[in-house]
């Protein structure tokens, strides 16, 4: 499938705030990378409030960095007890009434104040921070898990990957009735393992350009597509997951943020939505102090191939190599990329298939904008666009009612006149109009006066839709006036009637999306030092390399099942090579 990367003013209207910090391939001086070091194992406390600052938290995941990257050494990959969290709604129901935005709002508070947003906006995923928060938070977060058939650690996560299994695998419901409103919630809890830091400087050294290239080499591919995590900056995504972050400085600038509560100055601190009125008086982590962690990260040692000495052992793994490469393993996971060789990933995103499902979803791929105009004649009326809830694990989806009223008449045509510079659009929404942001919502009807719904549907999407941006507004108003004669009993009168009318004019901008499954869209992650960064999976839930290829499905289930289908002895020579894949021996350690 042909992919285009011109945004044009979906850009401009979607864009977020960028970093200007400089590129990692530029050379960094020992001492930097060695205060990084120091931050990256500092073990951060709450501040003195006199000095602008809280320090840690209020809500965190680790005390430090190193508390949940550290297998193979300092900057590595993290247990399943160290997953971080995040609750998501997948479906909601409510019914008794009319439904608008305050409702919505009344009824998913009781469920957990965090999905409202401190702006006033409903969405449907919420990261659920392991420690600190007042202790209203706390028990809702101990009431959540309570909920879950799996055994948790002190440090928040589950302590195996059969437990994270379970974990995720149990749907929670949560039935709430105020007054004449009733409503229905299933929920379900997500995990993101940590991943491991090795190599992270060449990760982001490799261009955008690189990455379309292998994009563009899979398009012909039976089974494989994979797609650039294009971010709605405009950038390549290379880190986390899925992709959602472009490059090592933010990443940093990030997880600073969400994981151990340092706010900076474009991130802030994960809020208490308990203690709604609370702030943070400054920034608990300067700039440099960023930087220095960044330049920490980058100079890290890529991981090594740690092959067998003995001649048998040595021609199993090249056999296995081999192997791996002719059941189509290395399609995806592609040896080199750029700077990043024995990599072992193509930084893309894959649809993995639907058992690994997670609602923090992917960026939509945007293939093209039309923009568009509309004109209505002495109406009122609101056509809204759908927008992305940023979030840290992913875009979050909102869940949104518009209320719509209309006076006068609007002009005729399922969506009014519309021109297009591209081809006409007929196929904008009627008036009024109601949607759930990439959900579904039941119809609303309309009323005297204005119009209601007498319930909320909700589903969680499965896939992007076209979305509407409204980027101009304008008011035409235009004059008539004519003079006539009339002769009234005789005498003749001149008359001046004047006529005055309002003309609407619209502009849009309409995004178009390639219909990927954003929910099970993952982006390849690198095998380098997967020996030593079990469990796996993006949540964990492989204890052993079998298990996670076992586990592959989507575009990835044809090679699964060249895979299993092997004879025992060609699987055992490939999972030979792949532990030959270690974290770097020479990694700085923790020192005790």
């Amino acid at each position: 499938m042909r992919r285009s990367l011109l945004f044009g003013l979906a850009m401009a209207a979607t864009a977020v705030t960028s970093i200007s910090w400089s590129s990692s391939a530029i050379a960094v001086s020992p001492i930097s990378v060695q205060q990084g070091q120091q931050l990256f194992q500092r073990n951060w406390t709450p501040a003195n409030r006199a000095i602008s600052s809280d320090g840690l938290g209020p809500l965190f995941n680790g005390q430090s960095c190193v508390a949940c990257h550290s297998q193979g050494g300092v900057g590595g990959g993290g247990a399943a007890e160290h997953n971080a969290h995040s609750i998501g709604i997948e479906e909601m129901q409510i019914v008794g009434g009319p439904v608008d935005t305050d409702i919505i709002k009344r009824m998913v508070s009781t469920f957990h104040p965090g999905f409202i947003l401190s702006d006033g906006t409903v969405i449907n995923t919420l990261a659920m921070s392991h420690h600190g928060g007042s202790p209203a938070f706390a028990q809702s977060r101990a009431a959540f898990l309570k909920q879950l058939p799996a055994e948790f650690s002190s440090h928040g996560g589950p302590v195996s990957a059969p437990e994270v299994r379970s974990a995720t695998s149990m749907p929670v419901l949560f039935h709430n009735a105020i007054g004449k409103y009733q409503m229905s919630i299933r929920a379900r809890l997500f995990q993101r393992n940590t991943t491991a830091l090795f190599g992270a400087g060449a990760i982001d050294r490799v261009t955008d350009s690189e990455i379309i290239k292998v994009a563009k080499s899979q398009e012909q591919h039976p089974e494989i597509s994979g797609r650039p995590a294009t971010l709605r900056s405009g950038k390549i995504g290379k880190f986390g997951w899925r992709g959602n972050v472009a490059s090592l400085m933010e990443f940093t600038d990030q997880a600073c943020a969400n994981e151990v509560g340092l706010e900076t100055k474009r991130k802030p601190q994960p809020a208490d939505p308990m203690v709604p009125g609370y702030r943070n008086s400054g920034v608990d982590i300067s700039d440099e102090q960023i930087e220095a962690m960044a330049d920490f990260m980058a100079a890290l040692p890529a991981p090594v191939r740690d092959v067998p000495g003995d001649s048998k052992s040595r021609m199993q793994v090249e056999r296995g190599e081999q192997m791996f490469a002719s059941v189509g393993c290395a399609v995806c996971h592609l040896p080199h990329i750029g700077p990043a060789r024995e990599i072992y990933s193509d930084l893309l995103l894959h649809d993995m298939g639907h058992e690994l499902v997670d609602l923090n979803h992917a960026e939509p791929y945007i293939i093209r904008t039309t923009p568009a105009t509309r004109l209505s004649m002495a109406g009122t009326e609101r056509v809204t666009g759908t927008m992305m809830v940023g979030g840290y694990y992913g875009p979050a989806t909102e869940i949104n009612v518009d209320q719509t009223t209309v006076s006068g008449r609007l002009d005729s045509g399922r969506g009014g006149a519309v021109r297009a510079e591209s081809g006409r659009i007929d196929d904008l929404p009627q008036l009024p109009n109601n949607r759930a942001y990439y959900g579904r919502s039941q119809s609303i009807a309309a009323r005297p006066g204005g119009v209601a719904m007498r319930g909320l549907h909700f589903v969680a999407p499965s896939v992007p839709k076209e979305r509407l941006l409204l980027v101009d507004l304008a008011y035409d108003e235009k004059n008539f006036s004519s003079s006539t004669s009339k002769d009234l009993y005789g005498l003749v009168m001149n008359a001046k009637i004047e006529r005055k009318s309002t003309v609407r004019q619209t502009v849009y901008n309409r995004i178009h999306f390639e219909p990927t499954k954003f929910n099970q869209e993952w982006r390849t992650p690198p095998l380098w030092g997967v020996r030593d960064s079990a469990p796996y999976m993006h949540d964990g839930r492989a204890q052993t390399l079998l298990e996670s290829i076992a586990m592959h499905g989507g575009e990835s289930a044809g090679t699964r099942d060249r895979f299993l289908q092997l004879p025992l002895s060609d699987r055992h020579a490939i999972l030979a090579f792949l532990n030959t894949l270690a974290a770097p021996p020479n990694a700085p350690q923790m020192a005790f």
